[in-house]
């Protein structure tokens, strides 16, 4: 069995965006977004250290949701590193990829060259109406601050017929790794970091029903909401400290933006709390999350 370190070594993570409410280039922006900027460091710490990511793991259903084949036009939203084009491009699909980050966009475009991809906002996509058989979205929408804009402009740039399929996290208390750093940040008592947004609420779309009423009030038909359950395996503590600060950006954030002494302490009672979970293998960690999708109808729906 191998032994947990509750105080182990933790190199600081770095908050890097403004608290003005502007990029470091002077333009305007929403707290969230500059989060995903930061979160493409974290990302590269993540692969740097041969993690699998978290939100690799509901891959295979997002694209059986979304009817991802052989010659379909595939728009991935928020596509962060782009593991979702990445595995669109690998049924043949043709894909386009967007990011509000430019850090993320960056580590895409060099990790997957086959796709396309450039920045852009999600509710404001520089595409034409129906230029789009499937839209995906892999683990953003919690983030989104505005998200019926967001699914009103994803819908926008979708084929008549075509399909959208969002996923996203089940409830802290069955997604144990978003669960784990939640209660860590309660214990230790740290508010959220001042750049996300007052109010905005991550947890919306964890009530399955709060996602189907998004998408039907996006105009989709054919709506469903389904649950999928599963565990990720890490090695240790340290493993679980990367896989957070490097895929929950809004939630790491209140602890990216303490000191070092504070994050050593967040990361000894994420050990203590994560010990639970501990087998002969290392951590298995019980993961949940959702897959909404939905058609955009034709009159003959």
């Amino acid at each position: 069995m191998m032994a947990v370190a509750l105080e182990p070594m933790v190199p600081r993570v770095r908050a890097s965006w403004t608290s003005s409410g502007r990029r470091h280039d002077g333009t305007r922006c929403t707290g969230v977004h500059d989060v995903r900027e930061c979160g493409a460091r974290s990302y590269r710490r993540q692969l740097r250290g041969a993690l699998r990511p978290l939100t690799s793991l509901a891959l295979g259903p997002l694209l059986d949701a979304a009817q991802v084949a052989a010659g379909r036009r595939v728009l991935d939203v928020a596509t962060g590193p782009g593991l979702a084009a990445a595995a669109a491009l690998g049924r043949g699909a043709a894909v386009t990829g967007v990011d509000v980050s430019p850090g993320m966009v960056v580590l895409a475009q060099r990790a997957h060259p086959s796709a396309a991809f450039q920045v852009a906002d999600v509710v404001a996509l520089p595409f034409p109406n129906g230029g789009f058989d499937a839209v995906l979205c892999n683990f953003a929408l919690g983030h989104f601050p505005e998200p019926e804009a967001a699914l009103a402009e994803c819908v926008r740039v979708l084929a008549p017929g075509g399909v959208l399929a969002f996923s996203w996290w089940d409830q802290p208390a069955r997604q144990r790794v978003q669960g784990l750093f939640r209660e860590t940040i309660a214990e230790l008592g740290l508010p959220p970091h001042p750049d996300v947004p007052q109010g905005h609420d991550t947890l919306r779309f964890c009530d399955p029903e709060a996602f189907a009423a998004l998408l039907r009030g996006a105009g989709l038909g054919r709506v469903g909401v389904t649950a999928y359950r599963t565990s990720h395996a890490l090695p240790d503590v340290d493993a679980l400290w990367r896989a957070g600060m490097g895929g929950m950006a809004v939630t790491a954030s209140a602890i990216a933006a303490q000191d070092e002494a504070t994050q050593a302490r967040a990361c000894s009672i994420l050990a203590r709390r994560a010990e639970v979970y501990r087998g002969p293998q290392g951590l298995k960690i019980p993961i949940a999350c959702f897959i909404g999708s939905g058609k955009k109808v034709t009159l003959g729906d």
